[in-house]
């Protein structure tokens, strides 16, 4: 009678199997995983610019989108980050942009309540309250913000372009009116043409994947595709 059991050459050719599948499916997935995580921040980077857009004109106030380097006490103005904030923004003239610049105060909490009569009153004085964790703003003046990205996302292998710059640090800065318009603001005017904005977001160098493009049309509606910028 034969033993129960594998021989040793069917286990070979089990195992070799399974490597030739696990060879075949692996890069597949990883490709899709990279896919999702593109579509994922490209997805995030349309919210944000569609949510300062819509506050704009429900709020009938000026909006800005800003991709920021991270959000905590050191932030600056980034054309290469995923991570973003929508601040009310008071426009160009004196007295100029009391609210809606990020800069150093992305870790500032909201003050309460949030909503204050635009522009935003002198008093109480510009000062944080630093005891608190994260600081909490103490009044309307430091606290801008409508809604940001949250940090706590870590998307690997995934490269952001924004396009074009502007400041100093070059950063990109969307700037809606109250009727869902493109507005000039502080750090430049609206580019002509359209799209007037673009973001291109793709896999890392060396990596295989989906791009995604978002992109601001001249009458402010925003489009994402899967392509380059621009959108065909």
């Amino acid at each position: 009678m034969r033993p129960r059991g594998f021989s040793l050459i069917e286990m070979l050719l089990v195992v070799a199997i399974a490597g030739i599948i696990l060879a075949i499916a692996v890069p597949s997935f990883q490709e899709t995983l990279v896919n999702s995580r593109s579509r994922g921040v490209a997805e995030s980077i349309q919210f944000g610019l569609i949510k300062a857009r819509s506050d704009a004109i429900n709020r009938n106030a000026p909006m800005r989108f800003q991709l920021v380097s991270n959000l905590d006490a050191s932030c600056t103005a980034s054309s290469t980050s995923r991570l973003w904030v929508v601040t009310q923004y008071t426009g160009l003239t004196s007295p100029a942009n009391t609210r809606g610049v990020p800069a150093g105060a992305c870790n500032v909490a909201a003050y309460v309540p949030p909503d204050q009569e635009e522009p935003c009153p002198a008093s109480p004085a510009y000062t944080v309250n630093t005891s608190a964790t994260p600081p909490t703003a103490a009044s309307c003046v430091t606290d801008p913000f409508i809604a940001y990205k949250s940090p706590a996302d870590r998307v690997p292998d995934i490269n952001v372009t924004a396009t074009p710059t502007m400041g100093t640090p070059a950063g990109f800065i969307v700037t809606f009116g109250a009727l869902g318009q493109l507005l000039a603001n502080l750090e430049g005017a609206v580019p002509a043409g359209s799209p007037a904005y673009s973001v291109l977001i793709a896999p890392a160098t060396g990596v295989t994947g989906r791009s995604y493009c978002v992109q601001v049309n001249s009458n402010g509606t925003t489009r994402m595709c899967t392509s380059a910028c621009p959108c065909a």
